[in-house]
């Protein structure tokens, strides 16, 4: 990481704190002994390096510990994310989740990095705005199909499609979930040079890919409409969703039942064949409730056979629950620690594990320890 990086990010986290409290430029420029706020606006730019004595102030000034301003691993104050959760999930929570996945993406992004010697210079979007109609967003889901080469059943290729054809790091992880049923199903985080998809990996296999390509939607026009920082993973609450919202649900249902998919897999003749539509379900990876809301709108089916699609329960999934992150960054994990570039320690507490879970991380994705306990 170069040193203007480094002062960049640093900035980055100054300004996180300073609006953390509340407090002004100003306030923060007397703290300091600065002649003005304009001093302080360089430092949260990236103009100006922030001076050892400074840094020890800041410290005290702002409530923080010195790693908060160092970690290589931090996304405090660049990072923002999208996140689809219950309704009844507290504040609280969402935000300590919010600050372990910031330390994940942090990690994952150092280690790309090291890897590549630096960040992607080009970022995907989609030709997509939000005056954009609900069939201007299934037209470019029916276009990525073809582009990514997704096949009939898009979602059997659509991790690995995202990850190397559109550079988004897709990371299956166990997200919170309350005594009450309050859980958190994805997200989608944006960093200037990165965006990353998180994934609920506990949840059935069509609501995975539902959110996967939900979030999609949003890494892909991040930049045109930015979402909200919190939306409901409830599906009585999907209809009534922001436009925003709306929009990427009629993504996400076009990119996983893309019309030339339906008329391959779907036998005209049976139609009106509850039965058969929830096989096609299970083959396209997607709930029964989702199909019969496509082919609705698709006008293939009528509001009686519509609903009584709903009501089929969805096919038990053979794949099983994926394992946590993704094979490519436990990879790079492994690599870094292995080539020395990164102490176990370090990389467990980022983890937010100790040193036997991360053993058994590795182990989850047959990979041997590259340490000794």
């Amino acid at each position: 990481m170069s040193e203007r990086l480094s002062q960049k990010l640093i900035g980055y986290r100054v300004k996180a704190a300073r609006e953390a409290l509340a407090w002004n430029q100003d306030r923060l420029a007397e703290t300091l002994g600065l002649n003005d706020r304009q001093s302080v606006s360089d430092i949260e730019n990236g103009k100006r390096a922030l001076k050892p004595d400074e840094l020890v102030l800041l410290t005290d000034a702002l409530g923080r510990d010195i790693e908060f301003f160092l970690d290589p691993f931090s996304v405090a104050g660049e990072a923002q994310f999208s996140w689809r959760a219950s309704p009844g999930l507290d504040e609280d929570n969402l935000d300590g989740f919010e600050h372990r996945a910031g330390q994940w993406i942090g990690l994952l992004r150092w280690l790309r990095e090291s890897e590549q010697g630096r960040a992607n210079p080009l970022k995907h979007s989609l030709r997509l705005t939000s005056q954009s109609s609900f069939e201007d967003a299934i037209a470019r889901a029916e276009d990525l199909v073809d582009a990514l080469d997704l096949g009939a059943i898009p979602a059997e290729r659509l991790i690995e499609r995202v990850e190397q054809a559109l550079d988004i790091p897709v990371l299956f992880v166990d997200t919170l979930e309350t005594p009450e049923g309050n859980s958190i199903s994805g997200a989608t985080c944006h960093l200037q040079d990165l965006g990353v998809i998180l994934v609920n990996r506990n949840e059935s296999e069509a609501r995975r890919f539902y959110d996967l390509a939900h979030e999609l939607f949003h890494a892909l026009t991040w930049d045109a409409m930015e979402p909200d920082h919190r939306e409901s993973n409830s599906i009585e609450d999907r209809a009534k969703g922001k436009r925003i919202e709306q929009l990427a649900n009629n993504f996400a249902a076009a990119l996983l039942m893309p019309g030339k998919a339906l008329e391959q897999l779907i036998d005209q003749r049976r139609i009106g064949d509850v039965a058969h539509l929830a096989e096609v379900a299970a083959q396209l990876r997607v709930a029964p409730v989702s199909l019969a809301w496509r082919l609705f709108n698709l006008k293939w089916i009528d509001e009686a056979a519509r609903e009584a699609l709903r009501k089929e329960y969805q096919r038990p999934s053979v794949a099983g629950t994926p394992k946590r992150f993704s094979p490519t960054f436990v990879g790079m994990l492994h690599h870094a620690i292995d080539r020395g570039r990164l102490s176990a320690r370090k990389a467990a507490k980022t983890m937010g594990m100790n040193l036997s879970q991360l053993v058994d991380l590795f182990a989850e994705h047959s990979l041997a320890a590259p340490f000794e306990l």
